[in-house]
């Protein structure tokens, strides 16, 4: 079982939060049920009750974190609506979740310990991955008109590299995130630099 009634839903935080320290600091292959139900001041039945193994926590764990990017998940091309605007709202859907301090401890986490394990690794990837909303608005908008892009599949991994170069891969050393003065600024640049590469007058801007 890895789900609970609304009135749990604060113990199964608990356990989760717990969780994602000791996997953190031990490893996964190290990590022990016994010391997560102490660090979520649980009963080792409780724990088991809402996860029968410390595999089925792992994943729920990715699945929790997963679960906090529907929205940018979401988010479509809109005919009628200019593509700068479209484009900062993508980037702050992404951006307003990795300003999320337990955003960035469960993915350090995850990240840590995929990198220990290949079939964990492809697991997550499939779930966390958001690259495929990024290429979609960008071939959308250039289908309609809007920019200017012949490998859209490159131009959201570029887009989405840009904020998380920033906002995501040096806060996995820290453990810090963004301000929103700092993630606004960082939005800002990435929907321009994007603008000034794919935009419609791209192609006549002098080198």
């Amino acid at each position: 079982m890895n789900e609970c009634s609304a009135p749990n839903a604060a113990k199964h935080a608990q356990i989760i939060e717990a969780a994602v320290a000791e996997f953190q600091e031990k490893g996964f292959a190290a990590a022990s049920m016994d010391r997560i139900s102490t660090r979520a001041e649980v009963s080792k039945r409780t724990l088991y009750k809402y996860f029968e193994s410390k595999e089925n926590l792992f994943r729920s764990i990715v699945i929790e974190l997963s679960s906090r990017f529907a929205e940018v998940l979401e988010i479509r091309y809109e005919k009628g609506r200019g593509i700068r605007e479209q484009l900062t709202e993508l980037a702050w859907a992404e951006g307003r979740i990795l300003m999320l301090p337990d955003v960035i401890a469960m993915s350090r986490m995850v990240i840590s310990e995929t990198l220990r394990n290949p079939t964990l690794a492809a697991e997550a990837q499939g779930k966390l991955d958001k690259t495929a909303t990024f290429i979609a608005m960008l071939r959308d908008a250039a289908e309609d008109g809007q920019l200017q892009i012949n490998d859209p599949e490159q131009a959201g991994r570029e887009f989405i590299g840009l904020i998380k170069a920033r906002a995501f891969w040096p806060m996995l050393f820290t453990g810090a995130v963004l301000s929103p003065p700092e993630m606004a600024e960082t939005i800002e640049s990435s929907v321009e630099m994007m603008i000034s590469r794919y935009g419609r007058d791209a192609a006549q801007s002098p080198d």
